[in-house]
């Protein structure tokens, strides 16, 4: 892992360099582009949500600077933690409690959320919007600093060390994003590259996440069942699905989050623990015959999500009530 680390870390920085000081033809500069923007991608996925969990390393101060540099790519670590750690680990796939399915009225992801006619597309349009994640988490992390508020809860700003590391990684990322590259380029080709880099980003990012759990071969609660709810390792089990798990590569790539089941279960052991741990919560599911959600191809995850956002894109039928 450490080595993988070190690689991506390497290849986002030779990247840029390129990008920045090097690039003499449109070729090369869409190459280098597109490498950095997939160098950043996996510094997300395999070096900063293992640090961010506590599993990157055993000592805290690792797990501390490689969290660290979900800052350089452009979010606040510690917004993150409660955003991703906090709400969306302990109330997956729950309505308004879970920030992750709660997207405001651009996309309807559960059977609470209110039905708008535009919804029906949303099994098109969706695709589209996913590529401006990058820029919605660097958008509410200000949002959050001045409202104290994420995903409809309340939350402490950052003090002390948290915010001088707040300060500090907001000021190295539009550096790194801005003020370098106008150096030597104009305005109008650093925003065009910031937008196109923070793109391929945010679709990447966007889209591995939905695949674990806005799909139609998990459970997803609605307010209206009542306030019980299963015991957490089930709910975890049942509102989570894994993907791809037939591919090394795929695994090697996302930091194991195809493996998602595991990672809400142990999120503090490493990702690449995660292949053999899906064997043992396979067989513990089966002698306690809770049913997991499994989708080996991830060509079948991305049909099964396109199949869901079309179904909660219809509109719902009437209550009883309302007739």
């Amino acid at each position: 892992m450490y080595v993988k680390s070190a690689a991506l870390i390497l290849a986002a920085v030779v990247s840029y360099y390129i990008l920045v000081y090097r690039a003499d033809s449109p070729l090369v500069t869409i190459v280098s582009a597109v490498i950095l923007a997939l160098a950043l991608v996996g510094i997300g996925f395999n070096v900063q949500h293992d640090g961010n969990h506590g599993g990157f390393s055993r000592f805290a101060w690792v797990n501390r600077a490689s969290g660290f540099t979900l800052d350089l790519i452009g979010a606040s670590s510690y917004f993150w933690k409660f955003k991703h750690n906090l709400n969306h680990h302990t109330y997956t796939n729950i309505p308004h409690e879970d920030a992750d399915i709660e997207v405001g009225w651009f996309a309807r992801m559960c059977d609470d959320h209110e039905w708008h006619w535009f919804h029906r597309y949303q099994q098109f349009y969706l695709w589209f919007l996913y590529s401006f994640v990058h820029l919605r988490y660097i958008y509410s992390d200000y949002r959050a600093f001045i409202t104290q508020r994420m995903g409809g809860k309340l939350i402490k700003r950052p003090t002390g060390a948290n915010l001088v590391a707040l300060i500090a990684g907001k000021a190295i990322y539009l550096s790194f994003a801005f003020v370098v590259p106008m150096t030597r380029h104009s305005v109008s080709t650093v925003l065009l590259g910031f937008l196109a880099i923070s793109m391929m980003m945010g679709i990447i990012f966007s889209v591995v996440f939905q695949l674990a759990h806005t799909v139609d071969n998990v459970e997803h609660p609605s307010e209206k069942d009542g306030p019980l709810r299963e015991e957490w390792v089930v709910h975890q089990i049942r509102t989570t699905s894994n993907f791809g798990t037939n591919s090394r590569f795929l695994s090697m790539a996302l930091g194991g989050l195809n493996f998602q089941r595991e990672h809400h279960l142990f999120p503090r052991i490493s990702h690449v623990h995660y292949p053999a741990l899906a064997k043992v919560v396979k067989e513990v599911c089966d002698e306690h015959k809770v049913q997991y959600a499994e989708t080996v191809r991830l060509s079948d995850a991305l049909r099964s999500h396109y199949r869901y956002l079309k179904h909660m894109g219809t509109k719902p039928a009437p209550s009883l009530a309302a007739r």
